[in-house]
């Protein structure tokens, strides 16, 4: 597709270390803008040469920190020093994807904010990844204790504080959902314009073609606590159908010693760690995916199962309501209560037979990458003409 060659866009994005969603989101806005160079605050070198090859990283002072993946929950408090230090010069807007603190990052030029969500751990903590020490080892453990003596303190309050002016200093916010557009309102009092994170929709559809449908239901992701696998695990277990886990995390050790004390390995199985080329595959073979997080932001894998023609169970809050249509035409089914036996109510019901699979395709369709580009690099040059035309 035709790129924004015209401008010069500093990307500045959080801290990089490993591949999530908001690595895939900063791949494709690097390339809307054919853009070489991207700032982050630190990174792990060799995550990025493999990730990003022909991209120029420049990270801040942190990178010289010892011991800085081990102690990124304490390094958290030099965050905002980090973006604040990098200049801009040469380039004609900042363009900053953050969940943390990218968004500090300021100069005399338009910034535009592409927020994932307002920090959780400071304005959302029912939501946050990390919600008890027992989640962490060693240090981060300790440090973990040490940080909760602190909240609801008027150092947390002040932290909130440095949080808001700083977006409330950015030219234009963008949430990667209605979901999340809610919470900026609610937390900086900004008005934010929605653009939807860009999906390999062609590439998983063409991938996933001409597989028949097996008798198990998936569950793709991260193990953590807090994507809801032990969830799934107990519904399967209750409901007493196949279920697949693909992924690895911190929470995998828990979630298998979980299926060896329900005596559940018959039904359950762990598949670890699965490659971009197997993901396509998993989602077409599956009965259905189950996506049993609670208050995720966008959620990219529901698509992603779409896009593959198989429907997905998911609980009904966050950005999945945007992205599954419960009616005609049906891509999914929601469970309205966050607990195992709701989902083990679903799991019971389920027929395949009341999907089609080019509705479930037709349904991704709407956020593919191609979308997500044309309407970024329309909205930064919008930005960019206004600025001029204003002087």
């Amino acid at each position: 597709m035709p790129k924004a060659q015209n401008y010069n866009i500093a990307v500045v994005a959080d801290p990089l270390y490993k591949k999530g969603g908001a690595e895939v989101h900063l791949k494709y806005i690097l390339d809307t803008f054919d853009n070489k160079t991207l700032f982050t605050a630190f990174c792990d070198k060799e995550f990025v040469k493999r990730e990003f090859p022909n991209v120029v990283v420049k990270t801040s002072f942190m990178q010289y920190l010892p011991w800085k993946f081990k102690l990124k929950h304490f390094y958290n408090l030099f965050l905002p020093l980090a973006y604040r230090s990098f200049r801009f010069n040469g380039y004609d807007a900042i363009l900053s994807l953050s969940i943390s603190f990218a968004k500090f990052a300021h100069g005399s030029i338009p910034h535009i904010n592409i927020c994932m969500s307002p920090p959780k751990f400071l304005w959302d903590k029912e939501k946050r990844s990390i919600k008890s020490s027992e989640q962490l080892k060693g240090v981060n453990k300790f440090l973990f204790k040490i940080y909760s003596l602190f909240e609801n303190t008027i150092i947390e309050d002040k932290w909130r504080q440095k949080d808001k002016r700083a977006a409330q200093r950015v030219d234009r916010m963008i949430a990667i959902s209605n979901a999340v557009k809610e919470r900026i309102k609610k937390y900086y009092d900004i008005e934010a314009d929605v653009i939807y994170p860009p999906v390999d929709v062609t590439g998983i559809e063409k991938a996933s073609r001409g597989y028949r449908k097996e008798n198990w239901f998936l569950y793709l992701g991260r193990v953590e606590t807090y994507k809801g696998v032990e969830l799934a695990i107990r519904a399967a277990y209750s409901a007493k159908v196949p279920l697949k886990i693909g992924g690895i995390g911190d929470d995998l050790d828990r979630m298998k010693n979980l299926v060896r004390d329900l005596n559940a390995k018959g039904l359950v199985k762990f598949l670890g760690y699965f490659s971009d080329e197997e993901k396509p595959v998993l989602l077409a073979k599956a009965k259905s995916l189950i996506f049993p997080v609670k208050g995720e932001d966008f959620g990219i894998i529901p698509v992603e199962a779409n896009a593959a023609g198989t429907p997905v169970i998911a609980y009904r809050d966050g950005g999945v309501v945007e992205t599954i249509s419960d009616t005609n035409p049906k891509t999914g089914i929601f469970f309205d209560k966050y607990n195992y036996k709701s989902l083990a109510k679903v799991l019971r019901k389920f027929d395949e037979k009341e999907f089609k699979a080019d509705n479930c395709r037709k349904q991704a369709a709407q956020f593919a990458s191609e979308i997500f580009q044309y309407k970024l690099r329309t909205y930064v040059e919008d930005v960019l003409k206004e600025r001029q035309n204003n002087g």
